[in-house]
């Protein structure tokens, strides 16, 4: 094998793991917004949770004093 198609072999293989380690990078991110909106979901639904669980209470036990 000549220098050159090592060269050459090697730049390819280089060029694919640059690219490999970019499509990585843009998967953490994502998984990254997707936590965030899981969680920001999350933290809606416990706050609804809440409102609800207070208006009930209010039903039940009348306003407080």
């Amino acid at each position: 094998m000549s220098v050159v198609t090592s060269v050459a072999r090697q730049a390819i293989r280089d060029k694919f793991a640059a690219e490999i380690k970019t499509v990585e990078a843009k998967l953490e991110t994502l998984k990254a917004e997707a936590e965030t909106a899981k969680a920001d979901m999350e933290i809606k639904a416990i706050t609804e949770l809440l409102a609800k669980q207070r208006e009930i209470l209010h039903k039940l036990l009348g306003p407080r004093k």
